[in-house]
């Protein structure tokens, strides 16, 4: 028998499960890392602390799952998508990572838009300029660290160095590769056009594969570090919100994953590569075959919780903060939060955008500010939902995902302010499950995708229900939401200018 291990490098842990070929986890770890800030506005990692949190998270699960499997081994990726990783000739890492919510490329940014109308980005690449993605970073540090950018030999994706450091063999796949905003997602394939017009030399990006084809194997210094055997089938892997989707069987259309993770994402499959003429949305290829799917993507879902945790509660449990939060009315007593901590995405396109507590007056306390958050967080999602439904994207059933959809009351407020039934997740670690799936296609224990997804995934029967008498106030609060943006959009871009001074920390 073959054990399907699925490590998913996420923002801030990584995740690694054993899974034999039924679905059934017989191994899983979990270690953590942080995310540097030098400046305001930076979001940076160590790559090494990601490998290092592999080898011990993969030894782990190998070591817990022993009991139930042979020595037959199988790995695929999943991990944070759009960052950026320089490496130079004989390997090294050049300089810490740039990932995802990184705001330094605002200029940019800028600089693309000038260059382009949203029509033309969406014909060369179906997307949208946005802060954090791999070109943009490569852009700034060719502008801004010129003697970095000249000794690069290849860019990476996070999970693609893991495979990197896991095989020696460089590449990505079309998952990931649909998220640097160098992708022509439409036609699979890398846009000479745009890297050209840029000056990009096209060679410093990898090939681009399937998430089921074998990339390689496991090298004996890898194999030694992780023990696991050397030979070992690493697959391509896909970027996590295709994994998750797969280890939720989120396939076809009509389907919907919403992920309360580190940010929140709307997954929506289509049929073909359709996209939002004013790239609101974003559009990628999707794990299976034949496949794409529509993101509305928010940038601080549970990243607003845990700034409120850490920052200001000084990391009470989660437990506790539930329970205080439901003890709250709904609407916080006229409190609310703008979940704009790193600018935001769908549907505003702004990395200028600020957080903010409106409304606050002596009578609030900290389960009002508990429950404000998670009710801004539901705001800003109903915000992305209503643009793919616009664009005639089909919601019929909506599962829930990430760890912000362990807490009950965080998917109430959800089902009170989208006004819709949402299935929690049955499955455990889903992108972790997708990534092992995606093993298990590569190392023909399934004939396919879907074959994977019939034998593996469970589905949750019985939803949460909005409540309809929380409804009016969502309403009324909803509308305020969306105000509260506009009439502060130009505020938030002018406070930016006074906020770039030289301080640093970990979240």
């Amino acid at each position: 028998m073959t054990t399907l291990l699925g490590i998913d490098l996420g923002t801030s842990s990584v995740k690694t499960t054993a899974m034999n070929p039924a679905g059934r986890i017989v191994g899983l770890s979990q270690q953590s890392y942080d995310i540097h800030s030098p400046l305001v506005g930076y979001a940076e990692q160590e790559p090494q602390s990601w490998w290092d949190a592999v080898r011990q998270s993969l030894s782990d699960a190998v070591r817990q799952a022993s009991a139930d499997s042979s020595n037959s081994f199988a790995i695929g990726l999943s991990g944070q998508m759009h960052g950026l990783v320089a490496i130079g000739m004989n390997g090294q890492v050049l300089r810490p990572a740039i990932i995802w919510c990184d705001q330094r490329s605002i200029e940019q940014k800028e600089q693309i838009e000038a260059m382009y109308s949203i029509e033309q980005l969406g014909k060369l690449v179906q997307n949208r300029a946005a802060t954090g993605f791999l070109l943009l970073s490569l852009l700034w540090l060719k502008q801004h660290e010129p003697d970095t950018y000249a000794k690069i030999w290849k860019v990476m994706l996070p999970k693609d160095y893991i495979r990197y450091r896991l095989t020696g063999e460089v590449g990505t796949e079309s998952t990931d590769a649909s998220g640097t905003l160098a992708y022509d997602v439409a036609n699979k394939r890398w846009s000479s056009e745009l890297l050209g017009q840029l000056g990009i030399d096209q060679t410093l990006l990898p090939t681009v594969r399937e998430p089921w084809e074998v990339a390689g194997r496991l090298t004996t210094e890898a194999a030694n570090d992780c023990d696991i055997p050397t030979g070992t089938i690493v697959v391509f892997g896909g970027a996590d919100q295709p994994m998750q989707a797969v280890g939720n069987g989120i396939l076809h259309q009509g389907q919907a994953s919403c992920t309360l993770g580190t940010g929140g994402q709307w997954f929506v499959p289509v049929a073909t590569p359709t996209y939002d003429s004013l790239l609101r949305t974003h559009t990628f290829t999707h794990a299976a075959p034949g496949k794409w799917y529509m993101m509305a993507a928010m940038l601080n879902a549970g990243l607003s919780h845990k700034w409120l945790t850490e920052n200001i509660l000084h990391n009470k449990d989660s437990k506790t903060l539930d329970e205080s939060a439901a003890q709250v009315p709904p609407g916080s007593e006229g409190l609310i939060f703008l979940p704009y901590l790193t600018g935001e995405r769908t549907p505003h396109m702004d990395p200028f955008a600020k957080g903010a507590m409106f409304g606050l007056t002596l009578k609030h306390k900290e389960a009002h500010l508990v429950r404000a958050v998670m009710e801004g967080v539901a705001f800003a999602l109903r915000d992305g939902l209503e643009v793919l439904v616009t664009l005639g994207a089909r919601v019929d059933r909506i599962v829930m995902a990430g760890g912000g959809a362990n807490s009950a009351i965080w998917l109430q407020i959800l089902a009170d302010v989208l006004g819709r039934e949402l299935f929690p997740s049955a499955m455990k670690e889903q992108a972790c499950i997708g990534a092992a799936m995606m093993a298990g296609v590569g190392a023909g224990v399934y004939a396919s995708i879907e074959e994977a997804c019939e034998i593996v995934v469970k589905q949750v029967e019985r939803p949460i229900t909005p409540i309809l008498k929380n409804r009016s106030v969502y309403e009324e609060q909803y509308a305020l939401f969306k105000e509260l943006y506009q009439c502060n959009k130009e505020l938030f871009k002018r406070m930016s200018g006074l906020s770039l001074t030289n301080t640093s920390h970990s979240i």
